[in-house]
């Protein structure tokens, strides 16, 4: 399986925050999130494929040793995800789209969401508010990010086995203060409490 992390600037990310964290503390937490993301799926035995239009997103990436490749030119997270899952399959690979905002995933659940995955299947993780934050498969899938987007996936992957994860770590993403208040105050998340101080 192939591991595709669609990922803007992080400097333009986790506009929610924005008011509860200055510009340079939002950006210092989009990268540190995104980081253990890729080293969740990486330490789960998964290559990881950064996609991404920004620049300093790239570098950052192959400082890491990631491999980047460009997110095709207005196509969004759609567009991302579509490039993403295309080199996936052009290498033999299923594909897992996973949102670079997941504090709490584990290469533990990245193992078991990977080994549901196979020709025929779909597995599909909702956010607490009814996005998706997690999706995978080894077929083509229309992608339909964006409020509500897990409805649309699930109709989306009708013609396949459709498994549902529903996980701390895939559900709780971080959009708003009291996400982020959450999730450092879990035993996962109390790395993150050095941004409520």
């Amino acid at each position: 399986m192939l591991a595709v992390l669609p990922l803007k600037a992080f400097t333009s990310a986790k506009g929610r925050l924005d008011g509860f964290l200055e510009p340079p503390a939002r950006a210092a937490l989009s990268r540190a999130v995104a980081e253990r993301v890729a080293a969740a799926c990486i330490d789960a035995g998964h290559p990881l494929l950064v996609v991404t239009a920004d620049a300093g997103v790239g570098a950052w990436a192959a400082h890491l040793g990631l491999e980047v490749a460009a997110e095709p030119a207005g196509g969004g997270l759609d567009g991302a995800a579509a490039a993403g899952a295309a080199e996936a399959q052009r290498r033999g690979r299923a594909w897992c789209i996973v949102h670079g905002d997941l504090p709490l995933l584990t290469p533990g659940l990245v193992a078991r969401i990977a080994r549901g995955v196979g020709p025929g299947t779909a597995v599909l993780a909702p956010s607490r508010h009814g996005g998706t934050n997690l999706l995978a498969a080894a077929d083509p899938l229309a992608f339909a990010y964006g409020p509500c987007s897990f409805t649309r996936h699930l109709a989306a992957a009708r013609h396949l086995e459709r498994r549902v994860v529903v996980a701390l770590g895939t559900a709780l993403d971080l959009d708003t203060p009291d996400d982020l208040k959450a999730a450092a105050a879990l035993p996962g998340g109390r790395w993150l409490r050095a941004y409520l101080t």
